[in-house]
């Protein structure tokens, strides 16, 4: 049945009709019927045939498309993928650095002004616990040193203890978030762990600065009534000036790499570059604060 609708439906009449002669007469009318319906069934598909041809014709005539093409675009398709994904790595890691070289940059620049004889807030604060220790020495006041004293380590607890809850919620919420990252994705999750690894390394350093700074004044405490003529004193508490700034300064430091989590590497840039106007705005000289006839007296 290869050939148009009429020449499929006479072969099969004539198959049909040698299907019945070698019949007997007899049994022609019980066999009738079926042998109708074979010859139905043969019309049937012959006109099937005909009406989908047209279809068949159509879609041979397209040609369907190679796997090697198909291969060829999938492959071009990845190539793309991955070239920017490299670019947006590449991306990500120039507005990192930058953010770094910010925030290390200002503070190496504010430890050599220091070491030059600069005048900062940091060592203006500095020079006058100093110089509240030598005169607790000097007075004999002891129940006002102990008074200020427990006012400094209450505050510097309460900020430890601060700081130390903010970390326990922010490293919890990151690491349902690194659960939930497939391992297929490797370099989300490796994202992922040094910025839970820069967060909580500026914030435990912080709390450690504050218990630092706590544990010294302690310390003070107990050497004012004991040895009234021991400079040691005048250091230590120079020393907690220290670990106060620095544990504030390394607080106000996480807020970056928090931001690196929720808005990414421009996130991190922007808080870096508003962060650098802000400490150079509290790490400037005091002014209106007696420290040029606070110098000139030699207190």
């Amino acid at each position: 049945c290869q050939h148009s609708s009429s020449s499929r439906g006479v072969v099969c009449l004539e198959a049909a009709s040698d299907a019945i002669g070698p019949r007997k007469r007899e049994g022609f009318r019980k066999g009738s019927l079926m042998n109708a319906k074979r010859i139905v069934s043969c019309l049937l598909w012959a006109c099937s045939v005909d009406s989908f041809a047209p279809r068949r014709s159509r879609c041979l005539s397209s040609p369907a498309p190679s796997a090697s093409s198909s291969f060829s675009s999938g492959g071009e398709r990845f190539k793309t993928e991955l070239h920017l994904s490299h670019l947006s790595h590449r991306a990500d890691l120039a507005l990192v650095s930058s953010s770094l070289t910010i925030l290390i940059g200002y503070h190496a620049n504010l430890y050599k002004k220091e070491m030059s004889e600069e005048v900062t807030w940091r060592k203006y604060q500095a020079d006058i616990r100093e110089s509240w220790a030598r005169h607790v020495r000097e007075s004999e006041g002891w129940l006002y040193a102990i008074q200020s004293l427990r006012n400094a380590i209450t505050a510097q607890t309460f900020l430890a203890s601060t700081v130390l809850s903010l970390l326990t919620l922010i490293t919890g919420r990151i690491w349902d978030l690194l659960r939930k990252i497939p391992a297929s994705q490797k370099w989300d999750r490796r994202l992922m762990t040094v910025q839970l690894g820069s967060i909580a390394c500026t914030m435990l350093f912080s709390a450690y600065q504050f218990l630092q700074g706590v544990r010294l004044m302690t310390h003070v405490g107990f050497i004012f009534p004991v040895r009234p003529t021991d400079t040691t004193a005048d250091g230590l508490m120079r020393t907690t000036q220290n670990c106060q700034w620095l544990g504030l300064r390394l607080l106000y430091v996480s807020l970056a790499p928090i931001s690196w989590v929720i808005g990414g590497s421009r996130a991190f840039l922007t808080v870096s570059c508003l962060l650098l106007q802000f400490f150079r705005s509290i790490d400037r000289k005091p002014e209106s604060l007696g420290y040029e006839q606070f110098q000139a007296e030699g207190i």
